[in-house]
């Protein structure tokens, strides 16, 4: 396809809208969404957790990049420092654990050289002893070239000339806003500051320099889902909040640009957690193996991830997994399906996959306090783990029936096509709309 923009000042923007969290029901909640759409559907979230990103920029699985969850095993990777973790497992036992924890995440955000770590590292609850042999998987940010070795939707404007707005996380720039920032969470309970400034810093940046696309990711609903559950009034009142800043996006944009297209999806649903369970205290610490000598066991959320250094760790530790009846071990059938045949173990010799609607419970995220009322990252066949994806693009048909369930590398060549851009050969997804 012949891209058909303006490269002098075009009178043509493509908003793309990421609605964290929001899952393919709570469109009905949303007014304006629901107008605007063109056509809508759900969403297959790819399997793991930061495999979305190279899924919606690029159109690509977890097998084809690697990249499927925040930390991967590489003991001799680059962010974590060996020595200054040895030093905080000293100092465990004397200090406050969240004291350390705080101090460490400042260090690693104020002196490391690498983008990700410098904007996202945050310790959470592994064990000091684990950092040194694990590394975060991310080392670029989604918008900088050679964030993957194919081209990004980011790659691609950036060679067509074309000016582009991002907004990601609207993480702060300033002293200020960090400050308010760390009220708005910690203090005031306000979950919908982050997407407030997002929208108001596109206003601001809107009035300026013309651009010819613009990336928002509203946090709100994913947020709130995870604290107080996807059926929750608090949801109820996120989706509506959610849905008056898109119409204001919207709008804006129309006062500026005679011709607006935009794609809204999730990148998840969120699932209502039932049940919690302890893997270390049901299945693991009963074990004569100790961590990190005979195995090592990554405790995501919704699922275990597990290395093994011994062959009876590894015989043992199977056998307690397959007696378990709240998860299942991903065999190869499962793994082909969800496309994560990796090349290498580094994200997992073995992964153990809880049912949806359980968690684990304490993991490296949510420790041992107050479990989360909502979850993603289950099965993405899982009813409620799907999201919703709208379209907006008129004068133009789609290929697939209103309602059609998605995968999420189904975003990239939809994007692509929509703003006008020759889709890259690698891409693995389909745009849904026609030629």
């Amino acid at each position: 396809m012949t891209a058909d923009f303006r490269k002098d000042g075009s009178d043509r923007l493509t908003l793309f809208m990421i609605l964290d969290g929001f899952r393919h029901d709570f469109l009905e909640a949303a007014p304006y969404l629901k107008s605007i759409a063109g056509w809508h559907g759900k969403i297959r979230e790819t399997f793991g957790f930061i495999s979305t990103r190279p899924a919606m920029c690029a159109g690509v699985y977890p097998e084809q990049t690697n990249l499927c969850f925040e930390y991967r095993f590489a003991p001799h990777g680059s962010t974590f420092n060996p020595w200054l973790f040895h030093l905080l497992g000293w100092a465990d036992p004397i200090l406050p654990n969240r004291f350390l924890r705080l101090a460490a995440t400042a260090w690693l955000r104020m002196t490391h050289r690498e983008p990700v770590a410098r904007r996202t590292a945050m310790i959470g609850h592994m064990p000091f002893s684990h950092f040194p042999l694990m590394d975060l998987a991310e080392h670029r940010l989604q918008t900088e070239p050679e964030y993957l070795s194919i081209p990004t939707i980011y790659d691609l404007l950036k060679s067509h000339g074309q000016k582009h707005l991002y907004y990601g996380f609207a993480r702060p720039k300033h002293r200020f806003e960090t400050m308010k920032r760390v009220y708005s969470r910690f203090v005031s309970g306000d979950l919908f500051e982050a997407d407030r400034t997002m929208v108001d810093r596109y206003r601001r940046d809107l009035r300026g320099q013309r651009h010819d696309f613009a990336h928002l990711h509203f946090s709100a609903c994913d947020w709130i889902g995870h604290r107080f559950g996807p059926d929750s009034p608090q949801m109820e009142e996120a989706i509506q909040t959610v849905d008056s800043w898109v119409k204001e996006v919207h709008e804006q944009a129309l006062g500026s640009y005679g011709d607006v297209r935009i794609l809204a999806t999730a990148d998840h649903g969120m699932v209502n957690v039932r049940e919690h369970y302890d893997i270390g205290q049901e299945l693991l610490d009963p074990l004569p193996f100790s961590e990190p000598d005979d195995y090592l066991c990554f405790r995501d959320s919704t699922m275990a991830r597990f290395w093994f250094f011994r062959p009876r760790a590894e015989d043992e530790i199977r056998k307690r997994l397959e007696k378990v009846s709240w998860g299942r071990i991903m065999d190869e059938e499962m793994q082909k399906k969800h496309h994560i045949c990796f090349a290498d173990n580094s994200n997992g010799d073995l992964i153990f996959l809880l049912e949806p609607g359980a968690v684990l419970l304490p993991n490296y995220y949510q420790a041992a306090g107050t479990p989360p009322k909502g979850m993603h990252g289950y099965a993405p066949e899982a009813p409620d783990n799907q999201g919703a994806i709208v379209i907006h693009a008129p004068h133009r048909s789609f290929v697939a029936p209103q309602g059609t369930t998605l995968d999420l590398v189904d975003v990239f060549p939809t994007l692509v096509d929509m703003h006008g851009l020759p889709l890259p050969h690698e891409s693995m997804g389909s745009s849904v709309l026609t030629q």
